[in-house]
């Protein structure tokens, strides 16, 4: 059967507009509408489907392609691939937005509306690649799920980790393909589609700093020194590891972009000196982080009212650690940093950074398709300093590759201000592109029986 692509592009842009308008804010999420709207569209299309609920409103999507959805979570090992994305949204303020943020308007063939890079359009992307399979009444000896969650953008409790404790073991030693990449960075005028295989940890602290013993009529300045030259330290910190194998072949395949070859053996340090002239100054930075633990100060609270005895100095802090990096070894560089300041710290939150061997039948198959629609180009793989659903899935040995690709205009650095930002948007063009791209790694990815 040939795929008539300009009816496919009109169709998902249409389920694409309709999810859009359903405004699925976080919070308070209402994901259990765009949930049933989804799965309507999944059972007209002869897919199976199942809704879980996971409070008020809230809900995690479940779609299967071959099998009723209970017989696939009663059978984790009966699927192979796993399509994850989620249907919450961050908050919008229309006064902000040319076009509103929950309108779904088409101008000049763009998609306007919050989700349509984070990440409603993946869900489509997905969702348009199984039906297209499902229309050509396709077979595969696995199957293949696609699970659409709820509270991804504020921390997942009522989404992927409620699925996580009943039904982990779905996620166990699998293929998954989720959010984060797919945007392409231009290097020496060379398309690079960056696919995400991995992300940095995200550790939050708060250092306390002691109290003084002033009296209104003596000051003593001790604390607010003492937090002076904790900030000092930690924006002077640098902490010394082995950068991720995934960084380290990123930035080869750029140098040999670069004809730059001779540089591959060189120090990380000189890599990224050596193509810093090929980059922009933001991407530059980007691919520094991707070789580095950070910490950055966010909030800094101190000091005393005139006739205050006393005032506590607060300092909050961003780390983003690199994979394999524990809690442990958090706490062990936090103790030298305070080393003989009258200073305490508690870590508020930590989540370990994977990393996903990119070297993959899956990946594979993305950089063949893409490089099939766009000449030149190439698939490379990269350690995201942000985090997603991903994260979660660490414990099952999963392998995520985050990819929702686009065409070469939407290039990462146009993407990222969009994402949580003001006039998020889509070019059909770009939908099509990520549907004919998954449609068509996902179809071979499945025949090979992998």
């Amino acid at each position: 059967m040939s795929i008539q692509w300009n009816l496919i592009k009109a169709e998902a842009a249409s389920y694409l507009q309709k999810l859009i308008q359903i405004d699925t804010t976080n919070p308070p999420g209402n994901e259990l509408e765009a949930a049933r709207y989804l799965a309507k569209l999944a059972r007209e299309n002869g897919l199976h489907t199942e809704i879980k609920e996971t409070a008020e409103g809230r809900a995690n999507l479940l779609i299967s392609y071959q099998q009723p959805v209970a017989q696939a979570l009663e059978a984790p090992a009966s699927s192979s691939l796993i399509l994850l994305s989620h249907l919450d949204v961050v908050g919008a303020d229309a006064e902000d937005w040319e076009h509103g943020p929950f309108s779904g308007e088409i101008v000049d063939d763009v998609l306007w509306g919050r989700g349509t890079i984070d990440t409603k359009q993946l869900t489509i992307m997905e969702l348009m690649a199984l039906i297209l399979l499902k229309r050509e009444n396709r077979a595969f000896a696995k199957d293949i799920l696609l699970v659409a969650t709820a509270d991804e953008e504020s921390g997942s409790t009522y989404g992927l980790l409620e699925l996580l404790n009943t039904h982990g073991e779905l996620f166990r030693n699998k293929h998954v393909i989720s959010e984060g990449g797919g945007f392409p960075i231009l290097v020496n005028d060379i398309p690079h589609y960056l696919c995400e295989t991995g992300q940095k940890g995200i550790c939050q602290i708060t250092f306390h700093v002691a109290n003084s013993q002033s009296t209104p009529y003596y000051v003593d300045n001790r604390p607010m020194h003492a937090a002076a030259q904790l900030v000092q330290r930690i924006t002077q910190f640098r902490w010394e590891a082995e950068p991720p194998k995934t960084t380290v072949y990123l930035l080869d395949q750029l140098l040999q972009s670069c004809e730059l070859e001779e540089a591959i053996s060189a120090p990380i340090a000189e890599k990224l000196r050596l193509l810093q002239p090929y980059v922009s100054p933001f991407m530059a930075n980007v691919l520094r982080a991707m070789t580095e633990n950070t910490m950055a100060p966010t909030i800094w609270k101190g000091g005393r009212l005139a006739r205050q005895p006393q005032g506590e100095a607060v300092i909050c802090v961003d780390c983003r650690l690199l994979p394999g990096v524990t809690r442990e070894m958090v706490e062990e560089k936090l103790a030298q940093l305070v080393e003989d300041l009258p200073v305490s710290w508690q870590i508020e939150s930590f989540s370990q950074g994977y990393e996903t061997d990119f070297e993959s039948p899956l990946f594979e198959l993305f950089d063949q398709r893409v490089r099939a629609q766009i000449e030149g180009s190439k698939v490379v793989p990269f350690i995201a300093t942000g985090s997603s659903d991903g994260r979660h899935l660490l414990p099952y040995r999963s392998r995520v590759f985050g990819f929702s690709p686009m065409l070469p205009d939407v290039t990462f650095e146009k993407v990222l201000p969009l994402v949580h930002g003001v006039n998020e948007r889509i070019p059909l063009d770009s939908l099509l592109f990520g549907i004919r791209i998954l449609y068509e790694s996902i179809s071979q990815y499945m025949t090979r029986g992998e």
